[in-house]
Parts: structure tokens; sequence; C-alpha cells
């Protein structure tokens, strides 16, 4: 009974949404003279913002807390591999790994190394799994190991760094070369991707061949400068323009941090130093809230030699990438990415 009322109410928003995008094709004159963005990407853009001021006027993303260990947060998969695909799950200690192979490929010793994002708060989503397939194909049959590692509040940091790293272990006493490995995560497991890296590197393990971030959340402090000067701009996390408040999402970085330290480094890898990193390529939008923290770090990865590349998406949004080819910017990043991965697997 709790999960049939708790789709009802969300059912009831996502008719807001709708709503949403039809007032946002009305206004979609006045927004266009202001932004680079696609007409699609605007108006997608737009009914967002609107549905989430509906849903959640205290902005910071605090929907991310209602979800919180509730039901939504472990939904269930009925992800079937598409024909000449196959899908094998391994149980670690803690969590469990899923590999993605594609029949016959000659390029199976290739792998992406896929860790999800969620705000620390999801289990591993079909949609990543949809994904797999996708990074598969862009990447000439490559393996792809996607991670369903623990999330909060049932465990709190380090639990999902320490179960990536055991992902990361497995891949490499299974055969799988490192420099046959990219790295790849988004949102917090943009963060996770970071911190498994930089526990490596601290290691001095061998790193990866490359990482491919898209908005990896690397500042939990929230200290960054786009927590301020996007605010009004962000349309998932921000605020209304006549709110005049700060952006405050720590109750929300609480849940998976616990009592950590929000300025060490193996919390927020914003802080980190970035001398001996692997090459990287990071996918950012201009209008979220996390954007400046992605901007330090490619700053910091240069000073230290690092080869790194930074695509900046004016006025999208956190994670645009999730919505697939269904935006013009979202085929381009993807075309990106699935260009930087194979350009590193295979040269």
């Amino acid at each position: 009974m709790k999960l049939f009322e708790f789709l009802k109410v969300y059912f009831k928003k996502a008719f807001a949404f709708i709503v949403a995008v039809g007032i946002s094709l009305g206004l979609l004159s006045s927004f266009a003279a202001d932004t680079d963005l696609s007409t699609p990407s605007l108006v997608m853009r737009e009914g967002m913002r609107t549905v989430m001021q509906i849903v959640n006027p205290e902005g910071g993303g605090r929907i991310f807390k209602k979800l919180a260990g509730s039901p939504l947060a472990h939904l269930p998969s009925v992800y079937i591999p598409k024909p000449g695909y196959e899908r094998k799950k391994i149980e670690l200690e803690n969590c469990t790994l899923e590999v993605l192979t594609k029949k016959n490929s000659e390029n199976s010793d290739k792998v992406i190394y896929q860790i999800h994002g969620g705000a620390f708060l999801f289990d591993l989503l079909d949609l990543y799994r949809w994904q797999a397939e996708s990074w598969s194909e862009m990447c000439d049959g490559a393996t792809v190991v996607m991670i369903d590692y623990r999330i909060a509040p049932e465990t709190i940091f380090p639990g999902a760094v320490e179960d990536v790293i055991d992902g990361w272990e497995w891949i490499t006493d299974n055969g799988y070369k490192p420099e046959n490995v990219v790295v790849t995560g988004d949102s917090a497991g943009g963060n996770l991707a970071l911190e498994l890296l930089l526990s490596l590197r601290d290691e001095k393990k061998e790193l990866p061949k490359a990482a491919m971030l898209m908005s990896p959340w690397a500042d939990l402090s929230t200290e960054s400068e786009s927590y301020k000067t996007n605010v009004y701009i962000d349309p998932v996390f921000g605020f209304k323009e006549e709110t005049e408040k700060e952006l405050d999402v720590e109750d929300i970085v609480r849940i998976y941090a616990g009592d950590a330290d929000l300025h060490d480094p193996r919390v927020s890898p914003v802080y980190a130093d970035y001398s001996g990193f692997c090459p990287t390529y990071i996918q950012i939008g201009t209008a979220e809230v996390l954007y400046s923290e992605s901007i330090t770090i490619s700053e910091k990865l240069k000073a230290a030699g690092v080869d790194v590349t930074v695509t900046e998406y004016s006025g999208m949004w956190h994670v645009f990438q999730l919505f697939g080819n269904l935006l013009p910017e979202g085929r381009d990043a993807w075309k990106r990415a699935g260009d930087f991965a194979s350009k590193q697997l295979y040269s």
C-alpha cells in the first residue's frame, strides 16, 4: 500500500511535468534570445525547471532526500540484453557486478568500467544497462562492467568507494589489463570514478588508460563558486529567483558522507592533487551548480601535466546525457564520449 501511494503521488507530479512542457512551448520565444540551446533542449530544460519548482519548492535537490531509502531507490530490473549480447552477474563480497559482453566480439579484452550516478542514493538502474549497450557498440564490441555498489542511507561513506575499488580488482584479477580499460562515471558515479583513480595512484598501482566523466559531483562541501553563481540558473537543484536563500544541500550530502570531513579529498575529489593521473575527458553543462568544480579539476589536471579535455554545453543541465539521443546536445555528447573512449582503447 505504501508503494502504491508513493507512485500515485509521483504520477501526479509527472502530469505536472507534461503541463510544464506545454507552458515552456508558449514561453519559448522569450527564452530563445538568451541561450545557445537547441529548441528541444530549451523546451525540456524549462519544463524541468517548472516542474521541479512545483514538486521541490525548497530547492537544493531535496527531492533526492525524500527518495532516499524509499522503494524508488531500489527499483527492480526488467532489462533483457539485446540480441547479440549477454549479461553475467558477479557477486562480490559486498556488491554486484554486471558484465555485458558482445557475442563473438574480437575486442572483448577492451573494457568500459561504468560507475552509475544517482546521488549515492539509487541502485543501478536499467537506464545504465541500456547505456552499457551503447558503450559497447560505440567501442567496437568492448566489454562493459557495471557496478551496483552499496548506497546510502543503508551504507555510508566509504562503503561505495570500497565497492568500486573491489570492482576494479575483479577486473584486473580476471585478466583484463589496465591499459585496456576506460573508467566512466556520471554525477555521484563521477565522484566514485575519481576516488578510484586517486586511490590507485596513491597506492602506486597501474591506472586505467583513461577516464570519461559526465558532470562529476566532486565537491560535497558545496563551496565551489557555481553553487552561488548558478543557484537561480540550475533547473534541477536551484531556486526561483525570488527565493533569496543560499543553496544548502549538506543534509543531503550527510546521508552519504555521515560525519566525514567534506573537505577530505577522499570525499570531495575537487580538493585532491592530480599529479600522475590518467588522460581525462569531462563533459559539463554551464547551467549546473556543479559546473565550477569540473573546471577546477580540469585546471588541476592541466597544471599537473595531465592530458585533459573539457566540453562545456551552454545552458545544459545536470547529466543531460541521460536523455540520450532525444536531444541534439545529447547526441553530440555521446558521439564525443564514444570517440574519446574508442581512441583511448584502440590507440
